[in-house]
């Protein structure tokens, strides 16, 4: 069932606070950031934002007969490794800031077929999980690449002992009957579609997690939505070529062994695109999802983020409004707005949002930048970032902020995949 809502929210006005230098920030003649600038930018409230929900539980409980399953009861069978995560291509972070991360294995490092984009983490069952999206690429994006049909996977990945980094790769899935409409499912190259489900066909720019619910980015659409605690074991397929239920009976799902099923999407008007997101707060501390906006200057358009608040049961409260800021760049940015956003983490009681941007000058062997932009500041502080930097996960437990890359090897002749964190303390 769909219910649309429709707010009227009243403007805010946010206090600011002269940033703060850290260690690692660029110097002048290098892009560099600016913290005595005290002109004050009005941040903005977002006046209408209509806002429906799609249910899909009766298709996720059609598939109940099939067992489902939850993180710890997944066989993790791929491992990662801690060494020489901090020496692939363009990963620049002073070493004075470096505190972890791991690179996936050769496999995933190398594959053209994939590349990861959203980043988010939870705790489970006394385990430390990490879950990754990538996206099936196509010829637009690697000539002679035809990989897109499979949408999307997810790495569930086990972080618990550093020392002993263990993943799977997990397909998203979707209702079959989604394929009529065009909002929800976008037709590639050909496969064996069967029955009862079929791909998430989306870029997959960002991933959150909130109270067992995963909500997934769609650049035009808005979010779609999981529930980790109904992941599915399914058959394997030779052919990995099929997906869907078969006339026997049992699932397929491209030769994965385990499906996540759809349980819902967020149709959200006049806030896309929608590049990426992450769980923060707003400006009481209370937990919003915070979405990003990748636009370059000949969009036109001032690119934005978004915070929705979220109910206790993990859910976006239409009750509440929806904030709506502008983040400044430094003054090489010539004090206007961030482009090209992948990333965004947003502590709303502090009137801090932190961005991950690409497409900038090379510096220190990378394109990507963080940016820190305190709300009410005409200007923003750059650091240097990792090449190819894509999603931002903050983990409340370790004070850790968690980030990805996204390159294959055969891009620059070495390895530049890696997930990384560093202190959130060093960057504050």
């Amino acid at each position: 069932m769909k219910t649309t809502y429709l707010k009227q929210f009243a403007a805010l006005l946010m206090a600011g606070a002269i940033c703060s230098c850290s260690n690692d920030f660029e110097p002048v003649s290098e892009d560099a950031a600016t913290s005595q600038d005290t002109t004050k930018v009005t941040t903005k409230a977002f006046l209408s934002l209509p806002i429906s929900y799609t249910d899909e539980s009766n298709f996720v409980n059609s598939l109940s007969p099939y067992g489902f399953l939850e993180p710890d009861d997944i066989n993790l069978n791929r491992s990662g490794t801690k060494s020489g995560y901090n020496s692939v291509y363009g990963f620049n972070i002073p070493s004075a800031n470096q505190v972890t991360g791991f690179k996936w294995n050769s496999g995933d490092e190398s594959t053209e077929e994939w590349r990861p984009q959203g980043l988010t983490g939870f705790n489970w069952g006394g385990r430390k999980f990490l879950l990754a999206t990538w996206y099936g690429v196509g010829p637009g994006t690697i000539s002679g690449v035809y990989n897109q049909h499979k949408g999307v996977r997810i790495a569930l990945v086990d972080i618990t002992d550093m020392n002993n980094i263990t993943y799977r790769h997990i397909l998203l899935v979707q209702d079959k009957n989604n394929m009529s409409n065009s909002n929800l499912y976008r037709s590639t190259n050909s496969y064996d579609q069967l029955d009862l489900f079929c791909p998430v066909t989306i870029h997959a720019g960002g991933v959150a997690y909130s109270n067992n619910k995963i909500y997934v980015v769609d650049t035009k659409l808005g979010m779609r939505v999981f529930d980790i605690r109904k992941l599915i074991a399914v058959s394997g397929d030779s052919t990995k070529n099929r997906i869907g239920r078969e006339t026997d009976g049992t699932l397929k799902a491209f030769n994965y062994s385990y499906v996540l099923p759809q349980i819902g999407y967020y149709d959200i008007d006049n806030a896309n695109p929608y590049s990426c997101i992450s769980l923060g707060t707003g400006n009481d501390g209370e937990a919003r999802l915070w979405t990003g906006q990748y636009l370059t200057p000949s969009d036109n358009q001032t690119p934005k983020i978004y915070g929705f608040a979220l109910n206790s049961s993990g859910q976006i409260n239409t009750g509440q409004s929806v904030q709506q800021l502008e983040p400044q760049d430094n003054t090489t940015g010539n004090n206007g707005p961030v482009y090209r956003v992948q990333g965004v983490y947003r502590r709303g009681q502090a009137s801090t949002s932190l961005v991950t941007t690409t497409g900038n000058s090379s510096y220190e062997g990378s394109t990507a930048r963080l940016v820190r932009h305190y709300s009410g500041d005409g200007a923003g502080t750059r650091f240097r970032w990792p090449h190819g930097a894509e999603d931002l996960y903050y983990d409340s437990s370790t004070g850790y902020l968690w980030n990805l890359t996204e390159y294959e090897s055969s891009k620059y002749g070495q390895d530049n995949r890696c997930v990384f964190a560093v202190r959130y303390s060093d960057y504050d």
